[in-house]
């Protein structure tokens, strides 16, 4: 008698798309730009190192709405500071020059007007999840110098105006201040993280006070925003909170490291972060060390957190970008890792953010302000600082009319997100008993909590960026991962998962068949 056995081998690997926070998904900016990662497409980019050719790049957004469904631009329109946010499933919220906060039908939100921000402050807000409440939200907003604007927060409610949203009065709540702090003190800067908890977050601005300027730190949990700041003075650094232009303060994805952009003194300063505790230490600044002056303006962290990327302000500026490994930089040792360098570029350079795609991209400001002139760069694999082609992408949101300026096109800002922990998980979908399945893992959190649903629990693995595993019986698996906040726990709200389909890959054979005489 003759036993055969058939197994078929249906070993799926889908390229890794790594979009990383649907919270981030769509970005309004500009005057009238909007983008969304909801869909993508294929986009021709010209490579700085040969920028009289263009490369097709995959995943880059489209344009928030086709131009078939709403051909203006759309209201918003800042020459700096803007914010958005989005739900987990990547659904418009809310977005914000900082004086007016947009609902997720490109309307004014009820009560939104009036508030602290202003369209030249740098960063003019950051919209956060209130922790442990998914229909509540806190915008805090940030001003300019001279009094235009202060530091306040508002709290908006999903609920109300069936889901669309709602400012709860009073609007303009403010902080309580550390002591001997005053209101002019805080200007255009601004950060968010999640605390080491991964439920609350940390809101960070900068006390300018001359030579008792310092750090501030305070916590928003279900309970609002704390009465008792954290503070942490800065050393060897004067700082004036009368200056006409200021820089981005950026937070690590990991939540361990800060830098503030100092284009108003031509400088720049970092540090390290506990999210714990909210204190910033190992605080150095560039011209301390290097006794040279830069002119930095937007930066931005790699997803992996050992890079710095930092753009310069200035007209007809050939050097877009430099990098740091910010390692060196704590150990003292302020050294361009790299310089990226487009001698096409007639534009200023503006802010620098990390996308859901987990590429850099960074904004430009037209001399002519023009449409045919908007342009934003894209770091393609910023964790690669030495390989890494930067590509420009022209006029990605077009559209008809104008903004409220008058004009249409990118600006110095960016949207501004609070950083935080992620994991992303594709791979194998389907396949046999006794094959090995094999996924691929984005995340910037050192350890992660992985349950492939066999009935064993959850297990604890250090970051890798491939994982394989082999399925005991036949089944439906629903893989379920979790970064784990840096005390190890992990997070609720950041669970992802993966359906994978185990056969039995056996084919009975009818053996009277196979045995017959013919």
């Amino acid at each position: 008698m003759k036993k055969i056995y058939l197994y078929c081998s249906i070993l799926c690997i889908l390229s890794l798309s790594a979009y990383a926070q649907k919270e981030t998904y769509n970005w309004f900016y500009g005057s009238g730009q909007g983008i969304t990662w909801s869909r993508t497409q294929d986009f021709a980019g010209a490579p700085i190192s040969n920028p009289n050719t263009t490369v097709t790049l995959r995943g880059i957004p489209t344009r928030y709405d086709p131009v078939s469904v709403h051909p203006k631009m759309y209201h918003l329109s800042t020459r700096e500071g803007c914010f958005s946010l989005s739900d987990e499933d990547g659904n418009l919220l809310f977005y914000s020059s900082g004086t007016q906060i947009y609902n997720a039908n490109h309307e004014i939100m009820e009560n939104a007007t009036g508030l602290s921000g202003d369209t030249s402050s740098a960063q003019s807000g950051i919209i956060l999840p209130m922790p442990r409440n998914k229909k509540k939200f806190v915008a805090v907003t940030i001003g300019i110098h001279q009094g235009r604007g202060a530091l306040r927060y508002q709290v908006l409610d999903l609920e109300p105006n069936n889901g669309l949203g709602r400012l709860e009065l009073p609007k303009n709540r403010s902080f309580v201040l550390p002591q001997g702090a005053l209101e002019k003190h805080f200007v255009e800067s601004l950060a968010a993280i999640k605390h080491a908890n991964g439920v609350d977050y940390w809101i960070l601005a900068v006390q300018r006070n001359g030579t008792n300027s310092k750090m501030v730190a305070w916590l928003l949990t279900e309970n609002g925003v704390s009465n008792t700041p954290v503070t942490s003075v800065i050393p060897n650094v004067e700082m004036s909170y009368n200056s006409s232009v200021y820089g981005y303060l950026k937070f690590s994805p990991n939540g361990k490291y800060f830098a503030l952009m100092m284009f108003e003194s031509d400088n720049m300063l970092w540090g390290t972060f506990d999210d714990r505790t909210g204190i910033c230490s190992n605080m150095n600044d560039f011209q301390t060390l290097t006794s040279r002056k830069i002119g930095p303006y937007g930066a931005e962290f790699s997803p992996n957190s050992k890079y710095l990327y930092v753009g310069y302000g200035g007209f007809y500026n050939r050097q877009i970008a430099n990098v740091f490994e910010f390692q060196e930089l704590l150990n003292g040792n302020a050294v361009f890792l790299k310089t990226y360098i487009d001698d096409t570029n007639r534009n200023e350079i503006g802010a620098l953010q990390l996308g859901p795609d987990l590429r850099i991209y960074m904004s430009t400001y037209p001399p002519t302000a023009s449409s045919d002139t908007s342009k934003l760069y894209v770091f393609e694999n910023p964790n690669e600082p030495l390989s890494t082609e930067v590509y420009a992408l022209r006029n990605l949101s077009p559209g008809t009319g104008s903004g409220a300026d008058g004009k249409s096109g990118t600006r110095f800002g960016l949207p501004t997100f609070a950083a935080s922990f992620f994991v992303e998980i594709e791979g194998t979908t389907s396949l046999c008993v006794g094959e090995e399945a094999v996924y691929e893992l984005v995340s910037n959190a050192s350890r992660i909590e992985i349950d492939f649903d066999e009935g064993d629990g959850p297990t604890i693995i250090n970051n890798v960026p491939e994982l394989r595993h082999t399925f005991k019986k036949p089944g439906n698996y629903l893989i379920k991962l979790r970064p784990l906040n840096n005390l190890g726990v992990p997070i609720p709200d950041q669970v992802k998962t993966i359906y994978t389909t185990v056969y039995s890959c056996y084919l009975p054979v009818n053996h009277n068949l196979i045995n017959a005489d013919y």
